[in-house]
């Protein structure tokens, strides 16, 4: 059997069996260490880095910035780049940064036959929550948390699923039908199962 052939090292000069397997200190020096992180790991750090930025408070010019987007409440870019006074690239860094805070929304228009953003300010809407006094003890507590739904006091719960041909069925479920069409009119639903079981027993 022929001997294999030594190949060299472009770097140091040295000969090796098995070229692949040298670790030369030379080629570190002249191209830099290798980048071993996996795409996996690129994309783990790239996630963190967001969350940082999505996490963070924002900085003076930052603020600036979206103290403008709410006064006008929908401004161009470019008007924005003027009143900000700020570069180009600082300033579609700091729009990159309000809109993953939500604090800002932004959308691409065709204005003068060239493509822009238009940046939108987003308003806070103060919503009061009350309180509700729920007897637990009762089983229509879950009635009401859920807008009525009837899936949540169904009798025949445990007969209903995709396979069944009758009403027992979430696809063609009569009661289910009628709560979304009453729901979408916003009014209350109301349905008595005691009398739908008594009527289905007689048949």
């Amino acid at each position: 059997m022929a001997k294999k052939k030594k190949e060299t090292c472009p770097y140091c000069g040295k000969s090796f069996a098995y070229l692949s397997r040298h670790k030369c200190k030379i080629k570190e020096r002249v191209e830099g260490p290798l980048d071993e992180k996996s795409d996996v790991e690129r994309r783990i750090e790239r996630i963190e880095e967001k969350k940082k930025e999505f996490n963070r408070t924002l900085r003076k010019d930052e603020k600036l910035v979206l103290n403008i987007i709410n006064r006008e409440k929908d401004i161009f870019f470019n008007r924005l780049m003027e009143l900000s006074n700020k570069k180009r690239n600082d300033l579609e860094e700091i729009l990159e940064l309000l809109e993953l805070q939500s604090k800002i929304k932004m959308k691409r228009e065709l204005v003068d036959a060239s493509w822009t953003k238009h940046v939108y300010a987003i308003e806070e809407i103060e919503v009061k929550a009350k309180d509700l006094k729920i007897n637990k003890s009762r089983k229509e507590f879950i009635w009401n948390m859920f807008s009525n739904q009837p899936c949540f006091i169904c009798p025949f719960r445990n007969k209903c699923n995709e396979t069944n041909l009758d009403q027992f069925n979430p696809h063609h479920c009569p009661w289910l039908t009628e709560w979304i069409e009453t729901a979408s009119k916003g009014e209350d639903y109301n349905i008595n199962f005691d009398e739908i079981e008594a009527r289905l027993q007689d048949v």
